[in-house]
């Protein structure tokens, strides 16, 4: 087991040192894949795995480089295959995240955890909660994708309902080819061609990635992620959007707690509410104007709230 010192001075040396690639945490899988992950936050903490938006990586936090331990948390991110250094896995599913995090999960010896997805992550923490039965003690999607319906698609950012455009019109490939030259585009100025991405959104998220602590992680993370090319990106878009997730919402028995915000134009709130009445017992808490940002602005009320869930008696 390997547990780095405390989840501020592994931010430290991120943000000071750089990355040194060659000392993070890889597990073989039994298809011969590799999967790379971080620990963060307390080693003798709640345990918790935490799924990165789409696109993102291991590398994808809170700007409050404290709070996972002050929150007593034990957290793993890892990089989804074909992110980072986690090896591609062509055509993947929703559902294939559940036997990545049950590999990390032995490998960590770790019984039962927690789940939380933000974003295109909460779609794969329902997948986790659905598939992976009593080791899952609490699922909580955080502004998360959903299947929308055409009339979902007029209220969304111009560079999600583009996307939808170009699958329908062109494929996998053609799809391919447009996050191909995205992805060029935003590496070459991560801040400021993320800002006109969503020039559209909501006052909360432009306000939101204007911060130096945002934008600096945002660079981080999807530098790491998006450094070996489209396929992390590519697959995760391609499952996202296309059902079935290869899973089951009704077959989710653990406390399940929805936040989303009602106006966040990146996921937009009716179709999560059609996610949550398929889970059975689920809550949904809904904050009015935070954006698709909001479980970042309200990270400490979700994970206090998650924290409670997964200290009570098993």
């Amino acid at each position: 087991m390997r547990l780095h010192a405390s989840s501020a001075t592994r931010l430290v040396e991120l943000s000071v040192a750089g990355h040194n690639l060659d000392a993070m945490a890889k597990l073989s899988l039994a298809d011969e894949r590799t999967c790379s992950y971080e620990e963060w936050g307390d080693p003798s903490g709640l345990p918790l795995f935490w799924l990165h938006g789409t696109p993102g990586g291991r590398l994808t936090r809170y700007p409050d480089a404290t709070l996972w331990a002050r929150l007593g948390l034990r957290v793993v991110t890892f990089d989804r295959p074909g992110y980072g250094n986690s090896s591609p896995l062509p055509g993947r599913v929703v559902a294939h995240v559940a036997a990545d995090v049950a590999a990390l999960a032995d490998h960590l010896g770790l019984d039962s955890f927690g789940v939380l997805g933000s974003s295109g992550g909460g779609p794969h923490a329902l997948a986790v909660a659905a598939l992976l039965g009593e080791r899952v003690r609490a699922c909580v999607p955080v502004s998360s994708a959903a299947p929308v319906a055409p009339d979902d698609v007029a209220s969304m950012v111009a560079v999600n309902s583009a996307a939808f455009k170009i699958v329908a019109e062109r494929g996998r490939a053609g799809f391919g080819d447009y996050l191909a030259g995205l992805r060029a585009e935003l590496l070459a100025d991560l801040p400021g061609n993320l800002n006109a991405m969503i020039a559209d959104a909501t006052g909360p998220d432009r306000e939101w990635l204007s911060r130096s602590d945002v934008q600096r992680l945002f660079v981080e993370s999807w530098t790491d992620a998006l450094r070996p090319g489209i396929d992390g990106w590519l697959d995760d878009e391609m499952s996202l959007l296309h059902e079935p997730w290869g899973f089951d919402l009704g077959s989710i028995r653990c406390p399940t707690h929805f936040w989303h915000s009602d106006d966040d134009a990146l996921a937009p709130l009716e179709p999560v509410r059609r996610l949550v009445a398929g889970v059975p017992g689920a809550r949904l808490t809904t904050w009015r104007g935070q954006g698709h940002a909001g479980g970042d602005r309200n990270a400490e009320e979700v994970l206090a709230d998650l924290a409670a869930l997964l200290d009570q008696p098993s």
